[in-house]
């Protein structure tokens, strides 16, 4: 998703933070074997934007959505994540009290 971003973006790419805690500039070659987890993009007036490489980052560097959208996707996305993680937890933790009140 990060090479999609990078040729397709509108924006100039000032650096990219590897999953290691690296951050590479544009112009340096990093090992494709490591997880990007940002990328830093920068408009013409000097603004930097700090994007995830997804979908919604893809979209904000083509120009179809605003930053602001971009966050309010963002956001979105994980509250979904958060919902179904506690919801798949409690359903589980349910399941065990039911199966050890039967069995025990």
């Amino acid at each position: 998703m990060s090479e999609e971003i990078r040729k397709n973006s509108l924006y100039e790419v000032v650096r990219v933070e590897v999953s290691n805690g690296n951050s590479l500039k544009e112009n340096e070659q990093w090992d494709s074997k490591e997880l990007v987890s940002k990328i830093i993009l920068e408009d013409k007036n000097k603004n930097y934007y700090v994007i995830n490489p997804d979908q919604f980052g893809l979209r904000f560097a083509k120009g179809e959505i605003s930053y602001k959208e971009y966050k309010q996707l963002q956001k979105k996305e994980d509250f979904k994540l958060i919902s179904f993680s506690v919801l798949g937890i409690g359903f589980l933790t349910g399941m065990m009290y039911v199966m050890l009140k039967f069995l025990v």
